[in-house]
């Protein structure tokens, strides 16, 4: 008889301290984590799992804003992605990818991440396809008219 051991994933840091990564300008300009854009336009990007990351991360910052403490291995397993572990991880890469695009910036276990995002940037917007760069020129125009 086999014993099924319940094994803990473990991580490049098995717990990551999140605080806010505050930019003026992005507070005038960009974009809240949990809007209509950042669904729409910054999943294509980021991808689904990284958007999904920094998005509960926002929310968790807009309750908790001077920061908090995560567990990566729960973390992983609540957004569905495994308990798989490593810098390999579904998890721990959708860390890395909010930080290459700039949603987030780590240092060691602390996980600054952005309240607010930019705009695209025009290499990012010719990335996307066609259809979905009219849609953000039309985006685009609403909000500059409103």
């Amino acid at each position: 008889m086999t014993n099924h051991l319940s094994v803990v994933p473990t991580f490049p840091e098995p717990q990551l301290t999140v605080v806010p990564w505050p930019d003026d300008v992005l507070e005038q300009l960009g974009h809240d984590p949990l809007s209509d854009y950042v669904e729409i336009f910054w999943v294509s990007v980021l991808g689904p799992t990284a958007t999904l990351l920094v998005r509960r991360l926002a929310k968790q910052l807009d309750a908790n804003p001077a920061g908090f403490t995560i567990n990566c291995a729960d973390w992983a397993k609540e957004l569905g992605i495994g308990d798989k572990g490593g810098k390999n991880s579904p998890f721990w890469r959708s860390v890395e990818r909010a930080c290459r695009f700039g949603a987030a910036r780590r240092n060691g276990a602390i996980l600054a991440v952005r309240p607010k995002l930019p705009p695209l940037t025009i290499r990012q917007l010719n990335r996307l396809p066609i259809h979905m760069r009219t849609i953000h020129t039309e985006w685009d125009t609403e909000q500059q008219s409103a």
